[in-house]
């Protein structure tokens, strides 16, 4: 690709106001702050009304609104209005560190003058609450939004490139991140006129540099010369008012960058999640206080799902399905029975008499119309509740709530060299591939996607599979 790059910086022409520039995300940042007032009002009065139920004293309105004013400046200076580009787990984090500073905070205050109004029960209650409703608020205002066609920031790409490509077909199947790509600009003539995944590729790069569209650009040709990829990017900074660039970090674990400067030079720093003690010890806190909460709350769920699998069909109720976990040790997979007894050959039966499906179950070791399972079985795939005695592997210790998908010793050579990261950490009863596509994914895509989340793991991303799969759950997307 050879870049026609002016020698000179270009004005910003008439083609995009500054004002307007300005003020795009004006009516979707106002949405999502009215979002959390009425997240916060409601937290309020639901915390009054679990005060008085409890015979604590009423909470007033006035005094937390001091501290609420705050609490919206502080995320407003996040930058979560609208928070355009954040990764889901970069605005988890925002959210709950933010809100949990801004409590502390008023308890500190309130222990220093003396004075608590309302008391420690109700600070704390409040909090708690709008720790809860404004995050689920703000996801059902975002998806209000996007279902308008109200939300997001229109983007020029600047490049037409596989990569370009690549990160069309993210952004537009992701809509919640805010990036909408709607022009691509490439010096290579044969891609003049025609579109990318449906963006149009408008011409040469000069053309973006002197009469820009949108206020934000994504460059994205990472395999330019470091000579070309300098000009290339300050050309398009001085025009753009903000600037994305993706670099040649292909295969770099991308969600612990942090970026820094060693006088004049840029530099990352790259942090290995996976070395932190305090992270394994805070991972394997929240497996366990969530497998034994879950299976608190969940245990007549279980008892019924027991005794359903009984009626349904003779055999035990939960097997035990040989698994390969950490550092490659064996494993007895905890499950609820959803096949006959005589699976194996039913299964042999069938691949013997159908190529079809034969090639189907080796490409993905899964069948979608299963002769192996049992009608109760069905349901129970289905909602993925024949998961749930994972649970006792996560108290074990052979599983976790959040990692990658479980593997039998069979596909452990489709893995290759992956396998060699997939075995630093325990399997999980969810995991990031659950909740971008499930079966609907090819075996080789979830390979890609365990070694994305092993590499690129945080309790915030945990966090986040856990709150897409009861999403994805819900929807019963892609299970079988």
């Amino acid at each position: 690709m050879g870049l026609q790059l002016p020698a000179g910086t270009a004005p910003l022409r008439s083609g995009v106001k500054a004002s307007s520039v300005r003020l795009s995300g004006l009516p979707q940042a106002l949405a999502l702050l009215l979002g959390d007032v009425l997240s916060a009002l409601l937290a309020n009065a639901l915390a009054s009304f679990l005060l008085a139920a409890t015979g604590h004293p009423a909470l007033r309105l006035e005094p937390p609104l001091v501290w609420l004013g705050l609490w919206l400046l502080w995320r407003a200076y996040q930058g979560l209005y609208p928070g355009y580009g954040r990764s889901p787990q970069t605005e988890l984090r925002l959210h709950i560190v933010g809100t949990v500073q801004v409590a502390v905070a008023q308890l500190a205050a309130a222990f220093a003058v003396h004075r608590f109004t309302p008391s420690v029960a109700g600070v704390v209650t409040r909090w708690t609450l709008i720790l809860i409703l404004a995050l689920l608020v703000r996801y059902a205002v975002r998806a209000l939004l996007v279902h308008m066609g109200q939300y997001g920031r229109p983007i020029s790409v600047i490049g037409a490139g596989q990569t370009a490509a690549l990160t069309i077909t993210y952004l537009r199947t992701h809509v919640a991140y805010g990036l909408n790509p709607v022009v691509a600009y490439d010096d290579n003539p044969a891609l003049h006129g025609t579109t990318l995944h449906g963006v149009p590729v408008a011409g040469p790069i000069e053309l973006a540099l002197t009469h820009p569209t949108t206020e934000q650009a994504l460059i994205s040709i990472p395999s330019a010369r470091a000579e070309t990829q300098k000009r290339l990017v300050n050309s398009v900074y001085a025009v753009f008012p903000i600037t994305w660039v993706i670099p040649d970090l292909f295969g770099v674990p991308n969600q612990a960058l942090q970026p820094h400067n060693i006088g004049s030079v840029a530099s990352l720093e790259i942090r290995n999640n996976l070395r932190s003690v305090r992270a394994g010890v805070m991972k394997r806190g929240i497996d366990l206080l969530g497998a034994v909460l879950g299976g608190l709350l969940i245990s007549p769920v279980l008892l019924m799902i027991a005794l359903a699998i009984r009626l349904d069909s003779p055999g035990p109720v939960v097997y035990r399905a040989r698994r390969l976990g950490r550092d490659g040790r064996p494993f007895d997979c905890f499950k609820f029975r959803s096949m006959h007894r005589d699976a194996e050959e039913k299964l042999k039966h069938v691949l013997d008499s159908d190529p079809a499906l034969k090639a189907e179950f080796e490409a993905t070791h899964k069948l979608r119309n299963d002769p192996r399972v049992t009608r109760v079985g069905a349901f129970l795939r289905k909602t993925s509740l024949d998961e749930l005695p994972q649970l006792g592997n996560v108290l074990l210790g052979t599983m976790s709530l959040v990692g990658p998908r479980p593997i039998v010793q069979a596909e452990v050579e489709k893995y290759g060299n992956i396998y060699a990261v997939y075995k630093q950490v325990r399997p999980g009863m969810t995991g990031y591939w659950q909740a971008n596509g499930r079966s609907d994914t090819s075996y080789d895509e979830r390979v890609a996607m365990d070694n994305f989340y092993i590499t690129n793991w945080t309790p915030w991303l945990d966090m986040v599979v856990l709150i897409q799969t009861v999403r994805v759950v819900l929807m019963g997307k892609g299970a079988y």
